[in-house]
């Protein structure tokens, strides 16, 4: 019994749905108002976890094919869960966490399921279309912040666009960067991703690019005063970052580089959010 249920949880990929309550937070922060009441967070946190959850579960279940040969040692293909299983599992976390965005507010709501719709159609068609899917990704990422957003001002305020630029475009730069190291797997598929189309020199240049993009326009909230000094200061350190993989994996595009890179992102994404939380907050 406890090895299923812990097979069921890692199914729901627990980091992931921390990462995504914590966005929501942050949407909270870069939003005007900045408030939340306990029993708000509670219910985001449910939100965030529980589509989350369900998101992922569905994602194994519709590639346990290419995690035969990319991840073997998920709950699907190691045989912990059954197909039946991830899938009622799935769907239960996916109506607890509608329900608890219904109980946060009818903007929430809209939030919600739009994202939530965007994430099941990329597992179903979009992933197959290499640079379209990668985008639609990047859209579902954007989510939890403008969620937060909603729930404290009813609107996404200046700020948070400003954030979300960045945050879609580094999230864009990764996910083509991921394709270089899943191009076995996505074969079996036929996911044009742009390692697969393109070649993987083109994919990590185009990976690259995007990082330094982001990097571009992330000065300009502190020049606009949207946010205070600290970060400048803080944002400085994921810029270094980013352009450091960027140079990365535009010099060396192969699958254990790009595994690599893609990984150490989180990293540069995670100083990058403290970046703004702090220049907001302070």
């Amino acid at each position: 019994m406890f090895r299923k249920v812990k097979a069921l949880l890692a199914l729901t990929r627990p980091p992931n749905g921390i990462l995504m309550f914590i966005a929501v937070l942050a949407g909270v922060t870069l939003s005007n108002r900045q408030a939340i009441t306990p029993i708000q967070a509670i219910l985001s946190f449910i939100t965030a976890y529980g589509l989350n959850g369900s998101i992922m579960g569905f994602n194994d279940y519709i590639d346990r094919d290419i995690d035969r040969v990319n991840a073997p040692w998920r709950p699907i293909p190691s045989g912990a869960v059954s197909c039946f299983e991830a899938a009622l599992f799935s769907s239960i976390l996916g109506s607890i966490g509608m329900i608890s965005a219904i109980l946060t507010s009818w903007g929430c709501l809209i939030v919600a399921v739009t994202a939530y719709l965007l994430a099941f159609t990329y597992n179903l068609f979009l992933k197959k279309m290499g640079l379209i899917g990668n985008m639609a990704v990047s859209g579902v990422v954007v989510a939890p912040f403008i969620y937060g957003a909603v729930l404290s001002d009813g609107y996404v305020s200046t700020r948070l666009i400003f954030f979300a630029i960045p945050v879609y475009l580094s999230v864009l730069g990764r996910e083509i960067i991921k394709g270089i190291s899943d191009v076995e797997g996505d074969a079996l598929r036929g996911i044009r991703s742009i390692a697969r189309t393109r070649g993987e020199r083109f994919a990590g240049i185009l990976g690259g690019a995007l990082y330094i993009a982001a990097v571009s326009v992330s000065p300009i909230p502190y020049f606009l005063n949207l946010v205070s000094w600290p970060y400048i200061v803080i944002v400085s350190l994921a810029d270094m970052g980013f352009i450091y993989s960027a140079i990365s994996i535009i010099r060396n595009s192969s699958r254990t580089n790009a595994l690599r890179v893609k990984k150490i992102t989180l990293v540069w994404m995670l100083i990058a959010l403290i970046a703004f939380i702090a220049g907001s907050i302070t």
